[in-house]
């Protein structure tokens, strides 16, 4: 069985609600092992390079802002790349100097088992029985009209390549624990629960 890692992030809004132990309930429900958490606040430094200042984060991400608005028929007069430029303005004011609790989990399509168990980014849009359908009361429209980014409450990677560039932003290699689980013994028969070295 192939183990994949991703990269979750328990956002500021998330921990103010009180929704720390609700969050990680919900991904241990899933069957994903925890290798790594911390809280930490966010710097500049950190929040930087995890929303890249440069066109290939700038133009996807605004490229996406930007069919979002037309699908709501909301008449835009920046360009993609200008869209990018103010949401990651945005998202640099929300996470600089807020705390974060960043995890790592890990087992068979972590970074899809992720993303579902989260729900789709636009809280307004995601399903109940996610996390975001079931705790945010937040939308585009609303975080537009006030000038804020859209409180999703959680981060997850969206594919395995960008859970392994932020993986290695957020956690050091020795901040991160390789253990078998009880579960695993079931099948394999090997003890469990012992740090492997």
């Amino acid at each position: 069985m192939i183990q994949e890692r991703t990269f979750i992030a328990i956002k500021a809004e998330a921990i103010q609600r009180h929704l720390i132990g609700e969050v990680i309930s919900r991904f241990e429900r899933r069957g994903l092992k925890l290798v790594g958490m911390k809280m930490i606040v966010a710097t500049k430094d950190i929040v930087g390079k995890h929303y890249p200042d440069s066109d290939d984060w700038y133009i996807p991400t605004g490229t996406k802002a930007w069919e979002g608005y037309k699908k709501r028929g909301v008449e835009i007069k920046e360009t993609p790349k200008e869209l990018g430029v103010k949401i990651r303005e945005q998202l640099m004011d929300y996470f600089v100097d807020r705390p974060l609790i960043t995890m790592v989990w890990e087992g068979p399509h972590a970074v899809q088992l992720g993303r579902k168990t989260v729900g789709v980014t636009n809280p307004l849009e995601a399903a109940p029985g996610t996390i975001r359908g079931d705790f945010s009361v937040d939308s585009y429209e609303l975080a537009d009209g006030l000038g804020r980014v859209v409180q999703t409450l959680v981060h997850a990677s969206g594919s395995t390549e960008e859970a392994e560039d932020e993986i290695k932003l957020w956690f050091k290699p020795e901040e991160l624990i390789d253990y078998d689980m009880i579960t695993g013994r079931l099948v394999t028969g090997k003890d469990w629960g012992k740090v492997k070295k």
